[in-house]
C-alpha cells in the first residue's frame, strides 16, 4: 500500500502522516511509500484542504456532511474504487487540521502503537498481518473544547532529564510532548515554567506548537502570553506592581501579544503576585478590574481583531477566587476557569441554572501539587474514581470550555492523564460502573498485564 495525501494540506497533518509511516515500521512492516502508484492506498486529508478528500466527498464516496462544519472530527472508512487505478482505500478524513491528525493517530492506536510508546516505553507488538473491518468509524466531536495538561513542579526531574536528552525545554523536547497530546486527542498546554520560558527559551517552540496543532496558553499567574521568567529576564527593572509600574507592565504584555498574535492561543488575563503569590492587600477589586480592561485593550490593538475573537481566560485560583466572591466580574466572552483545592476537590462551580456565558467555564485540576501543608510530587495519588466523580460533577454544571490538569513531571501520571483526556473528549462515556473496566483495558493496552485465553475462561496475569 502507499500513503496518499495532498502536499498542500496543513503542515501538522503532513507531520502526522510521517508519524504513521514510522508507526508501520514499529510494527515490523515496511514503511509505506508516500504518494506512489499502488492499487491499495491509505488516503489522508482534511476536507477543504485536500483535493483527494474533496473529490471523494463530491463523488459521494464519503459523506462530506459528516465533517462539514464539525470540530476536530474524523472518519476512517473503507472505500472501494475510490479513483481511477485504485482498487480500494482506507480513507482518513478530517473536518479540520486536528480532526485529520486525530484520525491518523487513531489508526496507529488501533494497529497497536500506544500513545505512550515513547514516554512510557510501551512495547509495540510485531504483526505479520493487519486487517481493516469494512465500515465507517469515528469518535465524533469532543465535548470539551480545550483539553490539556500543565507541566509543573518540573525541577529537578523533568528539567534535568530534558537538559540531558534534548538540551532543555526546547522544540525537540516539545515535539515529543505535542505528539503525545495529539495521540491522546488533546489540544491544549500550559508549558513548563520553573526557571524556563516557553517562547523565550527556544523561538521555535511557538512556531512548532501552532504547526502541529497545539493551542498554547500560560499558567494562572502568567498573564498575556508571557512567562514569569521573562519578567525576570527582560522586565524593565521595575516592580511587578501595576500600581507603581503600569507602563512597564503594559509594554511587557504588549510584547507577549505581538509575538503570539497569529497563533492559536488562549490568553490568560488579570494578575497575581510575582512567583505564584497573592498580590498585596492594597491591590483591590477595582485595580484588578482596571488591569483586565487595559489588557483587553492591548489584545485588541495588537491583534487588530475584535476582542471577543481572541480566546481569553481568568483563572480563579487560590486567593483569586476571593475577588470573584467579592463581586469582581470579567466580560462575558472571557472563560472563567474554576479550580480545585490542589488535591482534587473542586472548590466552586456555576449554578446548574446559571446563565450561559459566551466564554464558557473551565476547570483547572491537580494530579500534582507542591505547596503547604503537604504536596504530592513524583507519585500518583489520584484514583480515577475520584477524578471521575469530581469531573463528572464539573461537566454536569456546564463546565466544558477548558479542562487542564497539573501533571507535574508527566512521567508518573500516565494513567490518570489518559483517563482525564479520554473523559474530556466524552464525559458521557464514563460512569461509576465502568471505571474498573477502563483501568483493566488501559493496563492491557500498555502491556502491564496480558490476557490468557483458554477454552473455559479469560484471566488477567501479570507480565
Amino acid at each position: 500500500t502507499s500513503l496518499m495525501f495532498d502536499e498542500r494540506d496543513h503542515k501538522g497533518v503532513l507531520r502526522a502522516v510521517q508519524s504513521l509511516q514510522e508507526d508501520f515500521g514499529r510494527l515490523g512492516a515496511s514503511a509505506p511509500a508516500k504518494n506512489q502508484t499502488s492499487s491499495h492506498r491509505i488516503i489522508i486529508g482534511t476536507l477543504g484542504e485536500s483535493r483527494w478528500i474533496d473529490e471523494l466527498a463530491d463523488s459521494k464516496k464519503i459523506n462530506g456532511e459528516e465533517l462539514r462544519g464539525k470540530t476536530e472530527k474524523f472518519i476512517i472508512q473503507h472505500v472501494a474504487d475510490p479513483a481511477e487505478g485504485i482498487t480500494s482505500a482506507i480513507v482518513i478524513a478530517g473536518s479540520d487540521k486536528r480532526g485529520t491528525i486525530y484520525g491518523i493517530y487513531e489508526l496507529s492506536k488501533q494497529m497497536g502503537v500506544s500513545p505512550w510508546y515513547y514516554w512510557a516505553d510501551v512495547p509495540v507488538v510485531k504483526r505479520a498481518n493487519l486487517y481493516f473491518k469494512p465500515g465507517v468509524y469515528t469518535s465524533g466531536e469532543p465535548k470539551v473544547r480545550y483539553r490539556g495538561i500543565f507541566l509543573n513542579d518540573e525541577a529537578p526531574a523533568l528539567s534535568g532529564w530534558s537538559r540531558a536528552t534534548f538540551g532543555g525545554f526546547n522544540s525537540q523536547f516539545y515535539e515529543k510532548v505535542f505528539e503525545l497530546l495529539l495521540r491522546l486527542k488533546a489540544n491544549f498546554l500550559w508549558p513548563a515554567m520553573w526557571g524556563s520560558a516557553f517562547y523565550d527559551d527556544d523561538p521555535a517552540n511557538g512556531i512548532l506548537a501552532d504547526e502541529m496543532g497545539i493551542v498554547m496558553s500560560t499558567s494562572h499567574h502568567e498573564p498575556m502570553a508571557r512567562a514569569q521568567q521573562e519578567w525576570r529576564r527582560h522586565g524593565n527593572g521595575g516592580a511587578w506592581d501595576y500600581g507603581t509600574n503600569e507602563q512597564g507592565l503594559k509594554s511587557f504584555w504588549r510584547g507577549g501579544m505581538g509575538r503570539t498574535k497569529n497563533w492559536e492561543t488562549v490568553v490568560t488575563l488579570a494578575m497575581r503576585g510575582d512567583g505564584d503569590e497573592p498580590m498585596s492587600e492594597k491591590q483591590n477589586v477595582g485595580l484588578l478590574e482596571k488591569i483586565v480592561k487595559d489588557q483587553r485593550k492591548i489584545i485588541a490593538e495588537v491583534t487588530g481583531k475584535e476582542i471577543d475573537q481572541t480566546p481569553q481566560v481568568w483563572a480563579l485560583y487560590k486567593e483569586v477566587q476571593d475577588y470573584y466572591d467579592k463581586g469582581m466580574r470579567v466580560p462575558d466572552d472571557v472563560t472563567l476557569l474554576f479550580c480545585d483545592d490542589n488535591w482534587g476537590n473542586v472548590r466552586k462551580l456555576p449554578a446548574l441554572d446559571a446563565k450561559p456565558r459566551k466564554g464558557g467555564y473551565g476547570m483547572y485540576y491537580h494530579f500534582d501539587y507542591v505547596g503547604a501543608p503537604r504536596n504530592s510530587k513524583w507519585l500518583n495519588v489520584s484514583q480515577i474514581q475520584r477524578v471521575w466523580e469530581q469531573m463528572n460533577l464539573t461537566y454536569r454544571h456546564g463546565v466544558d470550555r477548558i479542562w487542564v490538569v497539573n501533571v507535574g513531571d508527566l512521567k508518573p501520571m500516565e494513567f490518570p492523564i489518559s483517563f482525564f483526556l479520554d473523559m474530556a473528549w466524552d464525559p458521557d462515556r464514563f460512569n461509576a460502573a465502568n471505571l474498573f473496566s477502563y483501568t483493566k483495558d488501559w493496563a492491557e493496552a500498555v502491556g502491564l498485564v496480558y490476557k490468557v485465553q483458554s477454552p473455559h475462561h479469560t484471566r488477567i496475569t501479570r507480565s
